[in-house]
């Protein structure tokens, strides 16, 4: 499996130096930006993102607008350098129009799959990457529903092109959500939370 992994879990007075040592190491840096009204935590604005994506030359900037109106963000983090942004289609007018107006910035547009949603199979099959989230909105440090394995099955059934799960990454859970269908992961403690961090990307990369 591959890993786009979560700089919040990372020292967030080191930003750039964990971006030095994975880039080219991982599929991607996973960004999550809150605002403090849809998620219940303030995270990461366009100027963070501009310096990441000035750092990863190998790896790709991962946007997850976790946000009430990500329309309105679309534009500033384009431009900021995301090369990858996610939304949450109940926090979208017209989701599909939201995903098109992501692709035609020439950015990567995914839609999330949150654990109390539904997922319209033809954003499934629109998206360039499906989040499928294995636990609630802002939470960390617990493993993911017991059921994220299923609705990852689901959205692979649905024809998706790319499936990465989000929420509850930790070694002893990985081998089954690649075994659900699984393309990649959203490390944060698995990663950070070790002396070595490459180390954690070679676990998932195992999986």
């Amino acid at each position: 499996m591959r890993a786009s992994v979560s700089l919040w879990s990372a020292d967030q007075l080191a930003l750039g130096a964990a971006v030095d040592a994975l880039d080219g190491h991982v599929d991607g840096f996973h960004l999550d930006v809150m605002d403090g009204h849809f998620a219940p935590d303030l995270l990461y604005g366009p100027a963070t993102v501009e310096a990441v994506a000035a750092r990863a030359r190998r790896s790709l900037v991962d946007v997850h607008l976790v946000v009430d109106d990500p329309d309105r963000w679309i534009a500033p983090f384009a431009e900021a350098g995301a090369g990858m942004l996610t939304v949450h289609p109940e926090c979208c007018a017209d989701a599909a129009a939201t995903l098109a107006e992501i692709a035609a910035r020439g950015v990567r547009a995914g839609v999330a799959f949150g654990l109390d949603g539904e997922l319209d199979p033809a954003l499934a099959a629109r998206a360039d990457r499906v989040l499928v989230m294995g636990t609630a909105i802002g939470i960390k440090g617990v493993d993911p529903a017991p059921e994220t394995g299923e609705r990852v099955r689901r959205v692979r059934a649905l024809g998706a092109r790319e499936v990465f799960v989000d929420g509850g990454i930790r070694e002893h859970t990985i081998g089954a959500l690649a075994a659900a269908g699984a393309d990649g992961v959203v490390p944060g403690s698995l990663v950070f939370g070790r002396a070595d961090w490459l180390a954690g990307v070679r676990l998932v990369a195992a999986a």
